[in-house]
């Protein structure tokens, strides 16, 4: 029988989701076959109606099922699609991304930011940073999913001798060994095209278009003391997730 998702486990879609794949990959709902209900997915793993609809999301994003009004959802593949969805609503969400996709590093320095480096870090030219750059993806014999920049403020340098099969973001390290807790991730998603040095390590073709995310991570008072840049190649991931609307707040306007 599929487990029940465990609180400490990380959100309660991705615990619900993640037992599902089990069960797809090992042939429990086997290509063709029609998954539980939403009705009965809701009542197996005492989730909500909203939780079940994320994990059933996250399976679609992955090319493991599809959805057919009157039918149900239908398992059409028993293989996982070499693109990557993240799905995020909070900052929690980035454990699982650092869980389905593995850093593989590929250098470590420590710099001394010029002035492009300090614009991008918020910094003063010249503060001292360490800088790590790694390859991300789900399958180490499968193509990279991201070419990955890591600046970590010098004082906690030391961190970067607990990244390697640590499975946890770069930040959640540095509050396990400093006590430093993010108190705000700023986020920027911007369209760019690939350079040829970042190409080739990506297994790509130059001057394909590419999508970078960067996230600043800042504690008070101390400020920033993470950034973290994802160059991802076309068609090898995307970003969701999901607004509400506050109807309270809507309404009385």
């Amino acid at each position: 029988m599929t487990r029940a998702p465990s609180q400490a486990s990380g959100p309660r879609y991705a615990v619900v989701a993640e037992a599902l794949i089990e069960d797809i990959l090992s042939g429990r709902y086997p290509v063709g076959a029609t998954l539980p209900t939403e009705h009965a997915l809701c009542k197996q793993f005492d989730i909500s109606r909203h939780t079940t609809r994320e994990a059933i999301r996250r399976l679609q994003n992955l090319g493991l099922v599809t959805r057919r009004a009157g039918v149900g959802t239908i398992v059409r593949s028993d293989r996982i699609s070499q693109r990557y969805v993240q799905v995020g609503d909070t900052v929690s969400d980035l454990y699982q991304y650092a869980q389905d996709m593995a850093l593989n590093v590929l250098e470590v320095t420590d710099i001394e930011a010029d002035s492009d480096t300090a614009a991008l870090l918020g910094c003063a030219v010249g503060q001292a940073w360490a800088r790590l750059q790694g390859l991300r993806g789900m399958d180490p014999d499968a193509l990279p999913m991201a070419l990955t920049d890591v600046y970590i403020a010098r004082a906690y340098r030391g961190v970067l001798g607990d990244i390697d099969g640590a499975g946890l973001p770069i930040w959640a390290l540095i509050e396990t060994r400093y006590g430093v807790i993010p108190t705000e991730v700023r986020q920027q998603i911007t369209a760019t095209v690939l350079g040829v040095d970042d190409a080739a390590k990506l297994r790509a073709t130059a001057g394909e278009p590419a999508l970078r995310i960067t996230r600043h991570y800042l504690s008070e008072p101390s400020g920033i003391y993470e950034v973290a840049s994802n160059l991802y190649p076309a068609g090898r991931f995307s970003y969701s997730n999901t607004l509400r609307i506050d109807t309270a707040t809507t309404l009385s306007k």
